[in-house]
């Protein structure tokens, strides 16, 4: 059961999943774009495995100052001059459960292990931050990076990626934009993605 909440008087908003414990903030005044609305969008991708993947989805919702920001926004890679915040919760597969790594949370949205390794070859990309994840509810990893594909600018992206403690549901929070927007607005993605909890069922 998804809660949206004012946090008293403060300038903030409390997001909740109750069914799985999880909640984060995010400041009052940021649009939300809904878990149907990108259920909606993600159920016209055409992409092998896409119908399987969103079926196992228990919850997901998007936030951004910019009302400006689309459910084609949050599913894109391509970096933005406006903060873009997203969670995901999914129930994992039995055919995943066993195959599931740290390296592989790790690698949720790009090759991450691979370029830090020096197995691949990486476009332009610094790592910030890479460390061990632990709540109660669950455990994974949180890193920090910037990169850019080709010609295009740089983006920072803040991931937490975790599993619980069965290894059954996978929890994503993503905290992204442009770098120069990053920075402009580092600040208000380090209270969101610090606020990040997992109590757990």
């Amino acid at each position: 059961m998804l809660s949206i909440s004012s946090c008293g008087k403060s300038d903030r908003k409390y997001v909740s999943f109750k069914d799985d414990g999880v909640f984060f903030t995010v400041p009052e005044s940021w649009h939300e774009i809904s878990n149907a609305t990108l259920a909606n969008f993600e159920a016209k991708s055409k992409d092998n495995g896409a119908a399987q993947r969103l079926a196992a989805v228990k919850f997901q919702i998007a936030f951004s100052p910019s009302s400006a920001i689309t459910a084609k926004d949050v599913f894109s890679i391509a970096p933005k001059d406006a903060p873009i915040v997203f969670l995901r919760i999914r129930n994992l597969y039995p055919t995943e459960v066993n195959s599931v790594s740290l390296n592989s949370l790790r690698d949720i949205v790009l090759p991450l292990t691979s370029w830090i390794d020096g197995s691949l070859t990486p476009p332009k990309f610094t790592l910030i931050e890479d460390e061990d994840f632990k709540d109660k509810g669950a455990s994974g990893i949180k890193s920090v990076f910037t990169f850019a594909a080709s010609d295009a600018k740089l983006e920072t992206i803040n991931q937490t990626v975790a599993l619980s403690p069965d290894r059954s549901v996978l929890y994503v929070l993503i905290a992204r934009c442009s770098d120069t927007c990053y920075t402009q607005n580092q600040s208000s993605l380090d209270k969101i993605t610090n606020s990040f909890t997992i109590r757990g069922k």
